[in-house]
């Protein structure tokens, strides 16, 4: 029978170099569930937390949400609507534009996670003109 590889994981000291956090701000966003380790949580004072490559992207698009200035009540927001879909976090484009976050859902549909999932339409002009030109040459 093969033997479950062990997780890599990473401790609070490793991920706040990474990452660029403090270690007050892992605790604190540990304490209010907004990024918490997945491999082993705070059991008192003095214990270790643990945690995956995953709670690192996480922490990582935090860390770059709240550089662009939005404010920490929206990326909770925002990382609780994304939590809710159905696919891996790491399959997605986030983006802000200071002040709401987006992710791509597929190529031509954005999505607003602080309006309940709203959808925006992407059109890319080039290829609907170069659509346009083909159906023009082929149809002469």
């Amino acid at each position: 029978m093969p033997r479950r590889k062990k997780p890599i994981s990473f401790r609070t000291s490793e991920v706040s170099h990474v990452v660029g956090a403090t270690y007050s701000q892992l605790a604190y966003w540990d304490k209010t569930g907004l990024v918490s380790p997945s491999l082993r949580a705070a059991s008192g004072r003095g214990s270790r937390r643990l945690y995956s490559v995953e709670d690192i992207f996480e922490l990582k698009i935090l860390m770059k949400l709240l550089d662009s200035s939005l404010p920490l009540q929206r990326i909770r927001s925002s990382f609780r609507f994304i939590r809710g879909q159905s696919k891996a976090l790491a399959s997605f484009v986030v983006f802000t534009d200071g002040k709401t976050v987006y992710f791509y859902e597929d190529y031509d549909v954005l999505v607003d996670t602080l309006k309940e999932g709203q959808t925006v339409l992407r059109i890319a002009v080039q290829d609907l003109i170069a659509e346009v030109q083909a159906r023009l040459t082929n149809g002469q």
